[in-house]
């Protein structure tokens, strides 16, 4: 190999491990993110659906659920 040859290869290793370095802690900031969005959304979900129930006991006139 010639000069050349090897400052382009170590380059580009450095480039991949610096992209690598960079991207992969916002990866797994993202991936931890998703996982806390679906636990919301169900809460949120299973919390208007309670809501619901509420409301229409109340309107037939049973007593709210606990």
């Amino acid at each position: 190999m010639d000069f050349y040859a090897v400052v382009a290869f170590l380059t580009l290793i450095g480039f991949a491990g610096l992209a690598a370095l960079l991207l992969v802690p916002v990866y797994l900031f993202l991936k931890r993110e998703e996982q806390a969005s679906k636990r919301w959304t169900r809460d949120a979900l299973r919390g208007r659906l309670r809501e619901k129930k509420q409301a229409r006991s109340e309107q037939d006139g049973d007593p709210p659920e606990r």
